[in-house]
């Protein structure tokens, strides 16, 4: 059976992204509407493929077979799963969010005063922009497409029946060099600690939601409903037996991961969710990872990591990779952008 070479952590069943100071990288959105706003569909049913994303800025139309993704010297970049290879690229928008028919939304880069700007781009017309709009920040809070030394913004589309809802969330880091420390950061007028604490903390992040109208090229901010953090974005299945159940991002199909007795790799087991059919069989490095099956490929993000060849440390960095879904060999392997901070940190 083929060793497959994951490069991450090696438990990945809580996260998919790599983490710095212990957060969580790649962080999805769940928007909790009201009942005004019902997603445009209902469940997928198996088999069913629909555009998924594995992670932040990488949404994957298994139908098409097509990945958009955020390019690594910016823009998006649309690659053929079959072949890896590219088959557009725009600048109009940085990172993919969601796919609403034959439009990708995305985020683009912020205005000069920091406000979010999202575009539709027509996926038939090589990334062309059929709509966009922007959305004024509160103060001190820019819609930056990368992670910075002191704030985080994360920003997701979800389409429902009244248009593309689109939800967003800045956060304060905290512990890194260069923050105020808590004793400056305390407002005037703040009597106890305890509520200098909670006024901190409701300043430390905020977040809201707004419609953006494909037609009318608007977003509209809806104030009755609120953006949450979905930390867990695996889906764990009930386990069976020494296996440990995934579903895929798409839901069409499921990973029985186990460790292998006497090594440090894991086996894993790829199957269609609806037929129970087994489509391959193959050890990995990592207990798991988000992942999606189009056609014969299985395709899914490699963290960043280091990888020994020879006596020489070679450095990896975020990549989408296409592996054989029979044998876990790979077929091709495309860099794609990291918009965590990694430094330079100030002194």
């Amino acid at each position: 059976m083929q060793k497959t070479e994951i490069h991450g952590d090696r438990n990945m069943s809580t996260r998919f992204s790599s983490s710095r100071r212990g957060l969580v990288r790649g962080l999805l959105f769940t928007f909790l509407a009201t009942s005004a706003l019902v997603p445009a569909g209902a469940a997928a049913k198996p088999g069913a493929a629909q555009a998924a994303s594995l992670r932040d800025g990488v949404v994957v139309d298994a139908a098409r077979s097509i990945a958009y993704v955020m390019h690594p010297k910016g823009g998006i970049q649309a690659i053929d799963l079959q072949r890896g290879t590219s088959l557009w690229r725009s600048t109009e928008g940085e990172r993919p969010l969601a796919l609403s028919g034959n439009l990708l939304v995305a985020q683009a880069k912020p205005g000069q005063s920091g406000e979010l700007r999202v575009v539709a781009l027509d996926v038939r017309q090589q990334g062309a922009v059929s709509a966009k709009a922007h959305l004024p920040m509160p103060a001190g809070i820019r819609a930056d497409v990368s992670e910075g030394l002191q704030q985080e913004f994360q920003v997701t589309a979800s389409p429902t029946r009244q248009g593309i809802v689109v939800a967003w969330e800045a956060q304060e880091l905290p512990g890194l060099p260069g923050r105020e420390n808590e004793e400056r950061d305390r407002r005037p007028g703040v009597e106890t600690k305890a509520a200098g604490r909670a006024e901190r903390a409701e300043a430390d992040s905020a977040q809201g939601a707004a419609l953006f109208d494909l037609r009318a090229g608007r977003l509209s901010p809806v104030a009755e409903a609120k953006a949450a953090i979905q930390r867990n974005v695996v889906v764990s299945l009930p386990s069976a037996g020494p296996d440990r159940l995934f579903a895929s991002a798409d839901g069409r199909h499921v990973l029985a991961s186990r460790p292998v007795e006497g090594d440090t790799d894991y086996l894993w087991k790829i199957s269609d969710a609806a037929t129970g059919a087994v489509l391959g069989t193959f050890r990995s490095d990592v207990s798991m990872s988000p992942f999606t099956v189009a056609g014969t490929r299985l395709i899914y993000v490699a963290q960043p990591g280091l990888r020994l060849e020879g006596s020489k440390m070679v450095e990896e960095p975020l990549r989408l990779r296409a592996l054989d879904v029979a044998t876990g060999r790979e077929l091709w392997s495309r860099d794609i952008r990291d918009t965590a901070f990694r430094g330079p940190f100030p002194q």
